[in-house]
């Protein structure tokens, strides 16, 4: 299935982050929850501006992106406006 972002909005994946070993004892089911995500733009809105490109990595808050279920399919958007910035590599 296919999605197409409108209104704004960028299609994007998140990028997992490995995990560190924690020497610390914390109750069991406790999960840190990270204040920004790393993400890759997978597609965009024609109305975006250019703040974001096709594959380009950005951050944005973690509790401002959309997780949309359609058909079995999970897709996650952002606002345009809600990018904090792109990451590039040196």
């Amino acid at each position: 299935m296919k999605f197409e972002p409108r209104n704004r909005h960028l299609l994007v994946m998140r990028i997992e982050k490995e995990e560190e070993q924690v020497s610390v004892l914390v109750p069991d089911g406790y999960a840190k929850v990270e204040e920004y995500t790393f993400l890759k733009v997978l597609d965009s809105s024609p109305d975006c501006s250019t703040v974001a490109r096709k594959n380009e990595k950005v951050i944005a808050p973690t509790h401002l992106i959309q997780d949309i279920e359609v058909g079995g399919e999970t897709f996650s958007i952002v606002l345009e406006n809600h990018i904090c910035g792109v990451v590039y590599n040196k």
